[in-house]
């Protein structure tokens, strides 16, 4: 990882909410069964040995990724990815990031080619590690800077949501053809972007872009 510090790059150290949030989400995908699952609050307090306060705040933050569903005096019920889920998250994606692109294109190179090759470099250090987790947030920060340059403050978060409930469908798509949560992470194709920028191609920038989003969706791995 880069040194670089900025609004898109996590520290490793996270926070205990981050952490237990990752893995209520591993212990969701790797459930196989065809029951639902329901998680209790007391429950995860006890594997995790922690007081209410993260396991409650990593829950309300899978609610909002419509992973789960806060029922009443029930508990939280996990709910059931779709294939249409999918298609309608890529599809988002590719209409968040083609505007950002356009919009941003001419401060990208006049300004900003240098630090982009720079992050894309900073995370080479990534191909080493195996870990889904860390490797969606490598990719999730190349994205949310490349679209930070549109200076389109709401477009960034709605894209940083729709990324958000994508972490899902990708770990889930790696556990299910692979039976473990080990990928491996490879960026050409954020080398790609960069290269038809740096020769002020925007047309073929877009077309880059728009493959890397949709492989990302039906590949699962980070194949780019």
């Amino acid at each position: 990882m880069t040194d670089k510090k900025n609004a898109f790059s996590k520290s490793k150290k996270q926070l205990l909410s981050e952490m237990i949030h990752d893995e209520i989400l591993e212990m969701i995908i790797k459930n196989t069964t065809d029951e639902e699952m329901i998680l209790n609050e007391g429950r995860l307090m006890e594997i995790f040995q922690v007081s209410k306060a993260p396991v409650r705040e990593a829950l309300i933050k899978l609610c909002a990724e419509g992973v789960l569903q806060n029922v009443p005096r029930y508990g939280y019920l996990v709910i059931r990815q779709q294939e249409k889920d999918k298609r309608e998250v890529s599809r988002m994606r590719v209409l968040l990031e083609l505007e950002a692109l356009k919009e941003g294109y001419e401060e990208i190179i006049q300004y900003h080619l240098p630090e982009l090759l720079q992050q894309i470099e900073g995370i080479n250090g990534a191909k080493q590690i195996d870990d889904v987790w860390a490797i969606w947030e490598d990719n999730c920060e190349f994205h949310l800077q490349l679209a930070s340059y549109s200076k389109n403050r709401l477009l960034l978060r709605y894209l940083q949501e729709t990324m958000d409930r994508q972490k899902r469908i990708y770990a889930q798509h790696v556990w299910e053809s692979q039976k473990t949560l080990k990928a491996t992470f490879n960026d050409n194709s954020h080398k790609r972007i960069w290269q038809e920028l740096s020769n002020h191609n925007l047309k073929q920038a877009l077309q880059c872009l728009e493959k890397d989003i949709s492989q990302q969706s039906d590949e699962g791995i980070m194949q780019m």
